[in-house]
Order: C-alpha cells, then structure tokens, then sequence
C-alpha cells in the first residue's frame, strides 16, 4: 500500500505500508515516509521497488496493490499499478476501500444541504482559529480558562479536512466540545478586527453558530463519522 501528501515544510512525502499473510493471520507494517522530488508515476514506483529492495522482499511475492483512485496510482497506461504489473502480473491492484468511503460520503452529503452548510461551518471556524496567530492564542486562553473552571480537559482545535470524512468525527467533536471558548473568541476578536471582510467572516460563522439546527446537525455527524471510523 502506498500514498503521497504534502507535509507540513511543503515537502512531498510517500508513505508505504507492507501487509502479508501468515497462517491465515494479517499483519500490517508501517514502512516509512520517503521524501520524493516529484509525484510522478515513475518516481513513485522507483521509490516504492526499492523499498522492497531493501526488505529483500522480491518482486515475484507481491501479490496485490492497494491505492488511491489517483491517475498516477492507478492509470491503465502508466499508473504506477501498471509499472508494477509489468514485472509481475500476479499483483493485482485494488482501489483502497478507505478511500472508496470518502468517495461515497462526499457524493452522498452534496445532497444534503443542510449537511453541507454544518460542515461548511465548521470548516470555517477552524479556519478562522488555525490560520490567525492572534485569533489562536486567544482562543487557547479562554480555552485554559474554561478547561479549569469545568474540570474537563478539552481538545485543542484543528482544521477538519473537508474531504477526509474517516477522521473528520475529532475535528467535529472538538468543535463541539469548545463551544463555549469559541464564542467568547469571536466576541473577543471582533474587538479587535478592523478588516471588513474579516469582520463579515466571523459575524456570518457566529450567526450559524448559534443556531441549534446546525449544532445537532455537527452532533450527528460525529455519531455517523465514528461508526464509519470503526468499519
């Protein structure tokens, strides 16, 4: 199995995961992440064979490959499943059922638009917080004073990924679980801001904030992104 991302420095990152089969016993490695100059499928598959190489894995015991739905990863011509099946054929690619879930929850919440709105505002209020030094530091102030006059340790904020829906259900919890500390950051930082743009943003996200609809809409998406999280 393998994936690419782009870490935080920029940089391209290939992560590879070997699974096998012992006695009817499925065993899962982590590998390593491998910093790659590009994401082509060529780099790519040289990065992964000599991967193998250096496990003393041969290529004739592969027997499957598992990738994202990408062209690079899966093209019929030149996709790196292609590369590998070009020297064995026995190593059949399947697209990742991971990845196959989030095709499916992303077609199947555009038709909802009471659901797209929830997340569409809770994906802004992460934004909000995480891409403002000044609006992060007062948000994890009245974190700390909330945290100690409740006795409950909260979760720090974190940008939910509007496409990874498997691990969507933390960023969506802690949402919920600052309410609070997230209100009194707006009326704070509304204080402060003098962008009118800016100003809108948050006027517009504490607006849909403070509608019930939308917290028990962030609710039950959690519930349902958990389920998905343990199948």
């Amino acid at each position: 199995m393998m994936d690419e991302a782009t870490d935080i420095s920029n940089k391209e990152q290939a992560t590879i995961v070997i699974r096998s089969l012992n006695n009817f016993d499925v065993n899962e490695e982590f590998i390593g992440l491998f910093e790659v100059p590009s994401i082509d499928s060529k780099t790519l598959a040289t990065v992964l064979k000599d991967s193998l190489c250096r496990m003393n894995i041969p290529m004739e015991r592969i027997r499957g490959q598992c990738y994202d739905g990408a062209s690079t990863m899966r093209g019929a011509r030149g996709g790196v499943a292609k590369i590998i099946m070009d020297e064995e054929p026995r190593a059949l690619f399947t697209h990742c059922y991971g990845h196959s879930i989030n095709l499916a929850m992303n077609d199947a919440i555009k038709c909802s638009k009471p659901v797209c709105k929830a997340l569409e505002t809770t994906h802004e209020i992460t934004k909000l917080i995480k891409y403002s030094p000044r609006r992060d530091g007062i948000f994890r102030e009245l974190k700390r004073t909330h945290d100690q006059n409740s006795g409950f340790q909260s979760p720090g904020m974190r940008l939910l990924c509007p496409t990874r829906w498997t691990v969507g259900a933390n960023s969506l919890k802690i949402v919920i679980d600052n309410y609070e500390a997230l209100m009194d950051t707006w009326d704070e930082a509304l204080l402060v801001v003098h962008d009118s743009k800016m100003k809108a943003r948050k006027l517009a996200v504490l607006s849909l904030k403070c509608r019930v609809s939308i917290l028990l809409l962030v609710q039950s998406l959690v519930n349902l992104f958990y389920v998905i999280q343990i199948t």
